[in-house]
């Protein structure tokens, strides 16, 4: 069985109706060893990272991260990882204005 496709999202425009989603950010800090804290420059949102194997990731490393998001009963938004991918070779700056372009093209 496949996972549904995740839709590629910047923090700040992350939708409590989303399901699954992908996002690109430096990793801010790491909490322990099941939680890092993701920042896109739009925002801040904690990751999940228990299944993840051999989570090698430092803080400043940009990764993309595939997950579903989940809503705290507090109102925060998480994202239980399945997939980390390694984006320390991309231009993150041209990444968001692709981004913002393709947002506009959808409207």
């Amino acid at each position: 069985m496949s996972l549904p496709s995740a839709k590629q999202r910047i923090i700040k425009d992350i939708a409590i109706d989303d399901d699954r989603i992908q996002v690109t950010g430096y990793i801010k800090s790491k909490i322990n060893d099941n939680h890092i804290v993701l920042d896109d420059k739009t925002g801040e949102i904690s990751v999940n990272i228990i299944g993840i194997d051999d989570f090698n990731f430092k803080e400043n490393d940009l990764i993309n991260v595939i997950g579903d998001l989940e809503l705290q009963s507090s109102g925060e938004k998480l994202i239980n990882a399945d997939i980390i991918q390694d984006m320390n070779k991309l231009n993150f700056e041209y990444y968001r204005k692709l981004y913002e372009l393709k947002k506009e093209l959808e409207k």
